[in-house]
């Protein structure tokens, strides 16, 4: 059976930071690539966005603030629909096998149920963008409760 690297990523712009390190790993290994993005439902990343929200959630107009999240939402898996259509087809022209996968949940708690789904898979990689801010991954949970190898990409530092 072929190795399997899994790629966690978060949802949005930056989802494929990373992504040509996991890339190359796996044509020198002889691997498949998984990938398991990541994502929370309603995030409203611009101050903009949230404080228009916060104004008609104010006035009473509800249905203003659901459509504003849900634009957010849509845009949000707009983009990241484009970029896994652009990894799909780096790795076949390649000649590597690419699976994925989007979830919203806890992204420890993501992890945690696709490996119970996917015995195959030999090595976790996470994501520049799990590990940035101070949101990032808590890694202490995440070894308690995941027993594969697992690598944290970082960004290249910045001269």
């Amino acid at each position: 059976m072929k190795e399997t690297l899994l790629f966690v990523t978060k949802g949005g712009e930056d989802c494929d930071n990373g992504f040509a390190y996991i890339l190359e790993l796996a044509k020198n290994l002889d691997a498949g690539v998984a990938m398991l993005m990541v994502w929370q439902k309603g995030m409203m990343n611009a101050y903009e966005d949230v404080m228009a929200a916060v104004a008609f959630a104010e006035a009473g107009d509800l249905d203003t603030v659901k459509e504003l999240m849900q634009a957010q939402e849509k845009e949000i898996r707009e983009a990241a629909e484009k970029k896994i259509g652009e990894m799909t087809e780096k790795c076949r022209e390649n000649s590597v096998p690419f699976t994925h996968q989007t979830v919203s949940d806890d992204t420890v708690t993501a992890i945690k149920n696709y490996l119970k789904s996917r015995h195959d898979v030999d090595m976790v990689l996470l994501s520049p963008n799990l590990s940035s801010g101070k949101k990032g991954i808590d890694l202490k949970k995440l070894l308690k409760n995941i027993t594969k190898p697992i690598v944290t990409i970082s960004r290249p530092v910045e001269a």
